[in-house]
């Protein structure tokens, strides 16, 4: 919702696409320290005490991010709405990786890729349901959608109490005793695979989000559609998401998790970048679910490999340095893209720039594959087959 349609709110403060851009992406600078934080220190908290030791991050965190994207569409000038951006941000990185990490608390690592294919398939149900749903809910008043989706994090939160509870059971591991420094940094100085890992995982992160701030501005402004056109163009990409997240878990544990990932990311980048030749709706709708389907099991699969290359005793830490460098890709995306609509406004006439769009996220990607190679040659995943879970 925020970054999908709060540009929407945001561009009718600033009528600018960079500062739009720069909103969206810049107030998440602030927040790129949070996930080193929460990650982290969530490793460090006793598991047995009364709120165990991911659940406090997700009580603090939560409120923060629904009141900011609750509060946005009311901001009644640019400056209060980077305030309220930034509590989302703020929120939503206290929060998430606490909850990620409890998937590697209670699942080996032969079902980490299955455990977030699942969680992909959820996650991209949700994201469809809220963007189909946002076009048709934003024309009819402005803050409906941002009140909703601020109203489904609170209620969709209870679910984690009966995980909590059995967080609580687990015996105490090494890693809850306290520790100096910090682990989200120790891992990004020192584990060479987790370095080139959290490179590519900005890049991906940035091309997504580049992709997510604008393609209904793309749609709407650049191409001359409705918002309700933009909804269905969205439903396509959600439909294909949702279908290629189990797809991703079972080609990751026949073939290993890099191969399947360098195979995704190369059809993904180039049919980003070659979608800057189309000025019509009729090629997107084509090429539309095959780049989704390799964008949907690319980015089902960071998380698992960030489990599989970090130490048994830092999985808060690998899960924050997952959302650190998402952080960095969150912050660049819109404003880069922002900016290079801005300046091809006039030789990119016949969208006013929104095609920019495409070889600037799209390029990127595919410069991804040589840390991929990288990171193969290092870790070289043997590939894995299904086992009973």
């Amino acid at each position: 919702m925020l970054t999908t349609y709060g540009p929407s709110i945001v561009l009718g403060l600033t009528h600018s696409a960079a500062k739009t851009g720069a909103l969206i992406g810049g107030e998440g600078a602030f927040a790129l320290v949070i996930p080193l934080i929460s990650g982290g220190l969530s490793d460090r908290l006793k598991g047995a005490s009364r709120f165990g030791k991911r659940m406090p991050f997700v009580l603090v965190g939560g409120p923060l991010a629904g009141g900011g994207l609750a509060l946005l569409p009311f901001a009644p000038d640019y400056q209060l709405a980077g305030i309220f951006i930034l509590a989302f941000f703020v929120g939503y990185y206290l929060y998430y990786p606490p909850y990620r990490a409890i998937y590697a608390d209670l699942l080996p690592k032969r079902l980490l890729a299955r455990a977030q294919s699942s969680q992909a398939v959820m996650r991209g149900a949700g994201l469809g349901i809220a963007l189909i749903a946002g076009g048709t809910l934003l024309s009819a008043w402005k803050p409906l959608p941002f009140i909703l989706g601020a109203a489904v994090l609170g209620v969709t939160t209870l679910p984690l109490r009966p995980i909590h509870r059995l967080t609580r059971t687990l015996p105490p591991t090494p890693h809850e005793e306290p520790a100096s420094g910090n682990p989200v940094a120790e891992l990004l100085l020192h584990n060479r695979s987790l370095q080139i890992f959290a490179a590519a995982n900005a890049i991906w992160e940035y091309s997504f989000a580049g992709l997510k701030t604008f393609i209904v501005l793309y749609v709407v402004k650049g191409l001359g559609h409705s918002y309700s056109l933009a909804s269905a163009v969205i439903a396509i990409v959600a439909v294909a998401y949702v279908i290629g997240a189990p797809i991703a878990s079972r080609l990751a544990e026949h073939y290993g998790i890099v191969r399947v990932m360098e195979v995704a990311a190369a059809i993904y980048g180039a049919l980003l970048t070659g979608s800057v030749l189309s000025t019509t709706i009729t090629p997107m709708l084509v090429v539309l679910p095959l780049g989704a389907m390799a964008g949907s099991i690319l980015m089902t699969l960071p998380q698992a490999l960030a489990f599989t290359l970090a130490p048994d005793t830092n999985q808060g830490a690998a899960a924050g340095l997952v959302d650190f460098s998402r952080a960095i890709g969150v912050v660049l995306g819109p404003v880069l893209v922002g900016a290079a609509v801005s300046a091809t406004s006039s030789s990119l006439s016949a969208t006013h720039g929104y095609a920019a769009m495409w070889p600037m996220i799209g390029v990127p990607m595919l410069v991804s594959l040589a840390l991929l190679h990288l990171l193969r040659d290092r870790v070289d995943p043997v590939p894995q087959h299904s086992a009973p879970a």
